[in-house]
């Protein structure tokens, strides 16, 4: 089965119900050895919170806590996290209370002159319920559980030197319980590669790697599948302002499922030239690869440009599917600063292919910041997205729509208390349609201590 890569639309999400109270970490500590600790409690009235036909209204009141210890020092950093939501939720006469989304992270980096060392961990086990749509991939509305635990290794040798080595390791694992859906499955994915970098001049970059992934998920087929990429990449300034990027490679893929095995293979690549202007960059790129759905070939022009006071990116193109068949994608960003806030815009539409498929993800967002005083703040949302499975055959979508309003006071230097209202829509071809609307307050403090 094909898996598609959705990239989220930026935007300011203002979410009903608390996952956990948040805190910096090692971001907000300026170093040596701090602790972060973060509470907030809330209550939401939702009136649909499964955004399903027909679904029950829920009145929840949560208790997030988070712990935070980091240690940071000029050439190493250390961090872990953890949190959790004691939750009541009263829905439909039944009632239901305990603890919540257990949340973990752990990351560690050293960097010396020459190498640096990269790792990362993490735990989540979350009610579905809970998820932001438009941040899960899986398109579906049925409940449950899922677990996800996920483990990173880099280390990196060679950063002054001419020659230097790369090793990339990398673990995901994915856990559903408590679900009905047949396309939600257990799925369990490895990744290692290796990589050899050499500077041939000042300006040019060669990099040769090798890497292995093997996938499998507990599906009806029982896939396993070993993904194998050979890759050379050449990296050239031709100039100050233009540099050349190029890739060459070869991929293989060995999917074995109860009905048979089968293996496709072939050359991969891209070529892609940045232009530097004076304001940004310009660039182009085309590039070709394949996975276990066959070949796609995208070709896409960007431009990033710096405003006085904001930024504006955009990319455009074409994607050809493995039948041949051409959608248009592209992206839009857009920050303005205004001298009481922000406002932000995004656009994006990908292409992929899914068991056969060809199916398009488009999203949108608007969002603006308005900080009213010192103390307190406006925060307005709205975001659209809609997958369309179609391709030509019967009309297979899923679509969803979210404005928010949520306004935000410093009762103390330690205290932040936020209220608003959510209203959100979902609407698919098989499910049918569904509407929601929310209403929030949040009181929240953060404290960090200093040993």
């Amino acid at each position: 089965m094909g898996k598609r890569i959705a990239v989220s639309a930026t935007f300011i999400a203002l979410a009903p119900t608390i996952a956990a109270a948040q805190t910096g970490g090692g971001d907000g500590n300026p170093g040596g050895l701090q602790i972060d600790i973060g509470i907030s409690t809330g209550l939401t009235y939702d009136s649909n919170l499964s955004l399903d036909p027909g679904g029950d209204s829920a009145s929840i009141w949560d208790t997030g806590l988070t712990f935070a210890f980091s240690s940071v020092a000029p050439n190493q950093r250390f961090e872990f996290v953890a949190g959790g939501v004691l939750r009541y939720i009263d829905t439909a006469g039944a009632t239901d209370f305990g603890l919540e989304d257990p949340r973990f992270r752990l990351g560690y980096t050293r960097e010396s002159l020459n190498s640096r060392l990269e790792f990362s961990a993490s735990y989540s086990d979350v009610d579905r319920d809970f998820l932001d749509p438009f941040l899960d991939t899986t398109d579906s509305s049925d409940g449950g559980k899922v677990a996800t635990t996920d483990a990173a290794l880099r280390y990196e040798t060679g950063l002054q030197d001419p020659f230097g080595f790369i090793l990339d390791l990398s673990h995901n694992k994915v856990e559903y319980s408590g679900t009905t859906d047949p396309d939600l499955n257990d799925n369990q994915t490895d990744r290692a590669g290796v990589a050899a970098r050499m500077r041939v001049s000042p300006v040019s970059t060669v990099t040769v790697s090798a890497a292995q992934t093997w996938y499998e998920e507990q599906d009806l087929l029982q896939t396993d599948r070993t993904t194998t990429e050979y890759l050379v990449r050449f990296e050239h300034e031709l100039d100050q302002v233009i540099s050349l990027d190029v890739g060459l490679g070869y991929d293989r893929i060995e999917e074995v499922l109860t009905s048979g095995t089968t293996i496709t293979s072939g050359a991969v690549g891209y070529v892609g030239v940045t232009r530097a202007m004076t304001n940004g960059t310009a660039n182009v790129r085309l590039a070709t690869s394949i996975d276990d759905e066959g070949r796609r070939t995208e070709l896409t022009f960007g431009r990033d440009m710096e405003l006085p006071r904001g930024t504006f990116s955009a990319m455009v193109g074409a994607s050809r599917a493995p039948d041949g068949d051409v959608e248009a994608i592209g992206r839009l960003a857009y920050v303005q600063r205004t001298s009481t806030g922000e406002f932000t815009a995004s656009l994006e539409r990908s292409a992929y292919t899914d068991d056969g498929d060809n199916a398009t993800d488009t999203r949108a967002a608007v969002g603006y910041r308005h900080e009213i005083n010192s103390v307190s703040r406006l925060d307005l949302g709205l975001e659209w997205s809609l997958v369309d499975r179609a391709t030509g055959g019967p009309e297979d979508t899923t679509e969803y729509a979210r404005i928010s309003a949520a306004y935000s006071r410093d009762l103390t230097a330690d205290w932040d208390l936020t209220s608003g209202i959510t209203y959100r829509t979902r609407s698919d071809t098989t499910d049918g349609d569904a509407d929601s609307t929310a209403v929030f307050v949040t009181l929240s403090r953060n404290f960090s201590f200093r040993p």
